[in-house]
C-alpha cells in the first residue's frame, strides 16, 4: 500500500494535468457540498446608517434632542448571521438601525436600545447598543441677520450697502442649543464684482465669542436670506462753476465779483458705466449774488443729470469773494502844512505843495475831496534850523497809510525866529 501511495504521489508531482483536473474535482466537490448544505456564515457589516423614529412625536410633546445627531450617533456596526447563498447580497444599504423616541416623555437625560434589522440573515448584535440623549424643550426664536463683506469690487466700481430679506431668520431647536445663538451673519464676498446680484445666500450662527455654530443643532433647512447688491462704475469729476452764479452783473453799486472758490473741487459720481462715460463735470444748482456787497459763503447742491448719484456728501461749500471795485485818483498841488511848530517860530518849505494818489474803493473816493487830504511834517521839539522830514498824512475815517502816496516823501524845512 505504501508503494501504491508513494507511486501515485510521484506521478502527480510529474504530471501537472493531473495536478490542475485534481484542483477542479475539488472546486466543484465543495460547491456542491455548500450548494446542498448552504450554511450560515457571520458577518460584520460596519457603518449601518442610524435613523432616529417617532420625531414627530416628540416635538409634540414640546420635546428634542439637544446637540447634532450626527455628532451623537449616526452609524453603528452590526453582526449578522446569514446563509451561504445570501452573504453576497449583504451590505449597509440592507440592514436598518433604529433609535425609537416614542416612549421619551420628559427633559433629561435618556438611554436608549438601538434596534436593527436585516434584509438578509438575522441581526445577531449591534455596536453600539445604546445611546445616551440629553432632551430638552422644544423652543423658537427669530434671530437678526447682519452682512458682513469681503474682498473689494473690481476697480472703478463701487459696491452699495447691501439689501436684505428679511431681515431676521427663526430658529427651532432645543432650549439649550437656541440659547447659544446671539446673532447672525450672511457674508458677500466682492473681490472682482462690476456687477450687482439678487441671490439667496446661507445665514451663519453665531454664539457670544463670534464663533458660528453647527446648523445641525437646529430643526429645518439651513436658514437663508435674499441679498440683493447694487454695483455701479464710479467717476470722480471736477465741479463746473461757470454757470453757478445768477446777477453777477447786479451786484451792489461799485461792487465786483473778486474770486470763487469751492471745496472739494472735484466729485466723485455713481452709476451706469455708459452713463459716467459721457460726464466731464458735475455742475451746482445756480446761485444769486444780485445786490451783494460783501463776501458769501454758503451750501450749494449738485446738479445731478438722470441715472447719476453722489458718493460722498451731496453739498458743496462755496466761497464768494465781493470787493468793492478799486479806483486810483490824482490829487494835485496840496498845501503841506506844519504841524506841531514852537511857539514864536515859524517854518519855511522849500516845497510848499505836492501831488497825491489815493487808491481806494470807487465808493469810497466819491466821498473824498481834495480839501479832506492833509499833507503835513512834524515840526515837535525842533529848534532853530533845517531839516529834511518826511510828509505824512491825515485822511478821513476809513483810509489807512496804504491807500495814500505821493511821489514827494520828504521836503525841506527850515525853523527860524
Amino acid at each position: 500500500m505504501k508503494r501504491f501511495f508513494g507511486a501515485v504521489w510521484r506521478m502527480l508531482k510529474s504530471n501537472w494535468l493531473l495536478k490542475i483536473m485534481a484542483l477542479l474535482f475539488a472546486i466543484i466537490l465543495w460547491s456542491y457540498v455548500l450548494g446542498v448544505t448552504n450554511p450560515v456564515r457571520e458577518r460584520v457589516i460596519e457603518d449601518v446608517t442610524v435613523r432616529y423614529t417617532n420625531v414627530e412625536d416628540l416635538e409634540t410633546k414640546g420635546l428634542t434632542i439637544s446637540g447634532s445627531l450626527s455628532e451623537i450617533l449616526d452609524s453603528v456596526n452590526v453582526r449578522v448571521a446569514v446563509n451561504q447563498s445570501d452573504l453576497k447580497y449583504l451590505n449597509n444599504k440592507n440592514i436598518f438601525a433604529y433609535i425609537d423616541l416614542s416612549a421619551i416623555n420628559g427633559v433629561g437625560e435618556h438611554t436608549i436600545n438601538i434596534t436593527a434589522s436585516s434584509s438578509y440573515g438575522e441581526v445577531i448584535s449591534i455596536s453600539p447598543s445604546e445611546v445616551t440623549l440629553f432632551i430638552d424643550n422644544l423652543v423658537s426664536r427669530t434671530i437678526p441677520v447682519t452682512v458682513q463683506t469681503t474682498g473689494s469690487v473690481a476697480a472703478g466700481y463701487f459696491a452699495n450697502d447691501p439689501i436684505i430679506t428679511p431681515g431676521v431668520v427663526p430658529i427651532d431647536g432645543a432650549r439649550v442649543d437656541v440659547e447659544k445663538v446671539v446673532s447672525s451673519v450672511c457674508y458677500i464676498d466682492l473681490d472682482g464684482l462690476s456687477e450687482g446680484f439678487s441671490k439667496s445666500v446661507e445665514v451663519v450662527l453665531l454664539d457670544i465669542d463670534g464663533n458660528a455654530l453647527d446648523h445641525n443643532l437646529f430643526k429645518g433647512s439651513v436658514p437663508s436670506v435674499i441679498v440683493d447688491l447694487s454695483i455701479l462704475a464710479m467717476k470722480t469729476v471736477p465741479i463746473d462753476t461757470s454757470g453757478m452764479l445768477l446777477g453777477v452783473d447786479e451786484l451792489a453799486p461799485g461792487y465786483e465779483l473778486s474770486d470763487i472758490t469751492i471745496e472739494p473741487q472735484s466729485v466723485e459720481i455713481l452709476g451706469e458705466k455708459s452713463v459716467l462715460d459721457a460726464i466731464s463735470s458735475i455742475e451746482l444748482m445756480s446761485f444769486s449774488v444780485s445786490g451783494a456787497y460783501e463776501d458769501i459763503v454758503t451750501l450749494l447742491s449738485y446738479k445731478l443729470p438722470d441715472g447719476v448719484s453722489l458718493l460722498g456728501e451731496g453739498q458743496v461749500q462755496v466761497y464768494i469773494s465781493v470787493k468793492e471795485i478799486i479806483e486810483v485818483k490824482e490829487y494835485e498841488n496840496i498845501t503841506i502844512q506844519a504841524k506841531n511848530l514852537q511857539s514864536g517860530m515859524s517854518a519855511t518849505f522849500e516845497q510848499t505843495s505836492l501831488d497825491v494818489t489815493v487808491i481806494a474803493g470807487i465808493n469810497q473816493l466819491a466821498l473824498l475831496f481834495k480839501e479832506d487830504i492833509v499833507p503835513y511834517v512834524d515840526l515837535d521839539g525842533l529848534d532853530i534850523g533845517t531839516y529834511t522830514i518826511i510828509v505824512k498824512f491825515d485822511m478821513p475815517e476809513g483810509f489807512l497809510d496804504e491807500n495814500v502816496s505821493s511821489a514827494t516823501t520828504q521836503v525841506t524845512v527850515t525853523i527860524s525866529k
